[in-house]
Formats: structure tokens, sequence, C-alpha cells
């Protein structure tokens, strides 16, 4: 059975959508946006001995194009979970300056996700589902969380499976208390999607008696593991608990690689953990199968109009 996401993505592929194409001058200078967010990330990381890797598509980038994936417009980077809670300290100190604003789960503060989004201020990168949200809407980078995971099989299972249906709730609770007409109207195009859609909407109204900043700090605080000397998930990775699951040397130690003239890490073992997630990643795949993202608005900071 197919994804929500990936009957989104195939009816956005037929073209008949409310999306913002992105024209090839500004798919452009979002990108060097993002990578703006990325470099002033890293070098934070570098001050403090912090390791930061490109991750899902953006380590695919680095390997395949040396840069991003022609058709792609987002970063994706991760850290271990004790690196990543140095980092939400320093952000908290302000180490990021005035540029930019951040999310991620916590019990004082709602977020978006289950992850850290740093947001850069003055832009609009705005998608589907989330013009009725409180949560800044400019463009960002996605910090990731590499966790500890079970080294029992049985007890890993279960605690994938756990994990994967507290991030379902989570998603669900959000659809329902920051609904978006744009959304429901272009999925009421197809009705399996439609049914997805409206399934996932009611059931979050029964569960959003708890708010959804709850749903996603608990949800964080579950997968939360620092012991990362065997195996590994990253919980919130596109494959879910299980399918993110490896082993903590196909990570570190990180190895350098290029990305649009700059020097990067990737996991150790980006071969084995570039399969894993991709089968045969050197493939380009099909226009069809290309992941895209769901923008419908879309602005570069005022410096750069």
């Amino acid at each position: 059975m197919k994804s929500y996401k990936e009957l989104l993505n195939e009816l956005a592929n037929k073209g008949n959508s409310p999306l913002r194409t992105l024209t090839n001058e500004e798919s452009a200078n979002l990108k060097k946006e993002i990578l703006k967010i990325y470099l002033d990330v890293a070098d934070i990381c570098k001050q403090h001995n912090l390791t930061i890797m490109l991750f899902g598509g953006s380590c695919l980038g680095a390997v395949r194009h040396k840069g991003y994936i022609p058709w792609d417009d987002d970063l994706d980077v991760v850290m271990c979970r004790s690196d990543y809670e140095k980092f939400k300290q320093l952000c908290a100190e302000n180490a990021l300056g005035d540029k930019y604003e951040y999310c991620y789960p916590s019990k004082e503060k709602d977020s978006p996700v289950m992850f850290m989004k740093i947001y850069l201020k003055g832009s609009i990168d705005l998608e589907m589902g989330a013009e009725s949200t409180p949560f800044p809407k400019g463009i960002f980078l996605d910090i990731f969380i590499i966790d500890g995971a079970p080294e029992n099989k049985w007890l890993c299972k279960l605690k994938g499976y756990a994990a994967n249906t507290l991030r379902l709730i989570a998603n669900m609770v959000a659809s329902a208390v920051y609904p978006s007409e744009i959304q429901k109207k272009f999925v009421s195009q197809d009705k399996n999607l439609n049914r997805q859609y409206k399934i996932r909407f009611y059931l979050g109204k029964l569960f959003s008696v708890v708010s959804h900043k709850y749903w996603v700090y608990w949800y964080d605080k579950f997968v939360f593991c620092d012991k990362h000397f065997g195996k590994i998930s990253i919980p919130t990775g596109r494959k879910l608990y299980n399918g993110e699951t490896s082993y903590y040397d196909y990570f570190y130690p990180a190895r350098e690689a290029e990305f649009e003239g700059h020097k990067v890490y990737i996991p150790n073992q980006y071969h084995l953990y570039l399969t894993n997630t991709y089968g045969n990643y050197m493939e380009i795949p099909p226009i069809e199968k290309r992941e895209r993202h769901f923008i419908i608005d879309f602005k570069l900071p005022k410096n750069n109009v």
C-alpha cells in the first residue's frame, strides 16, 4: 500500500495542483540560500567540535552529483543525539545570531516536526499544509538526529512500531489542529488520497484532546538515546524507525566529500547507507518517481530580490 506522501507526490506530478513551480533562477537562488544556512551551522559545529553530516538525498547528491540533486531543492543534515543536544543549547545561547529562527520539540513550545528546523528570516518557502500553522515559513535547513537503538532484534522492532505510531499520531493531530484548505481541495481530486486525508483528519481530531506540542515532545523523548556505539537509528528518516536502523560504524568516523564546491562530511560507509535507503542509488530515477516539495509560496530575502 502506498503511503500518503507517495500518493501526494503522484497527484502533484499530474500537474493539476495549486503548487508553485519555481523558475530555474528561483530554484538556483533557493539552493544558494540553503547552502548558506548549512555553512553557518557547520561553522558553529566546527567551533564546538560537533559532527554534522549530509543525510538522505543531500548525501546522495554529494556522492552522485557532487552537489544538489538537479531536481531537488532542500538540504538535510544529521547529528548524533549528544551533539544535537549540545547544538540546541548553543542555539538557546544565540549562537545563530539574529539572522535565523528555529524550532525543535520542546515541552514549552510547539514544533512542526520531531527534529530541528532552522529558518532564514525575511524569506518565504511555504509548503502546502503549513499555511495555517504558527511556525516560521522561511527557507529552512532540517537537522535530523541519530539515536541509539536496542541491540535485540525484537526489542528494536517493538520500539520502532511504537515510535512510528507516535509519529503518525503527531502528524494526524497537526493536520487536524492546523487545517489546510489548499491541501483539502488538492487531495479531493483523488479518491484514495481523499479517503486517507479524511481518516487522518478525523483521527487527528480525536487525538487532539492532547496538544500537538506534547505528541511531538513525547515522540522525541521516546526515541532519545545518546548511546551510539552499536545499533543506531534515524527515527525521523524517510524509511521510519526500523527502515533507518543500521550501525554506528556506517556513519562514524565521518568522511569528507564535496558538495557545491565546499568540503562537507558524509557517512563513513556511505555505500552501505545509500544502498539501504535507495537501492541502486547511482541510477537516475524516472521523472514520475522523483520526490518534490509541495511549495505554494516563495520569496527570497529582500537583499536578494
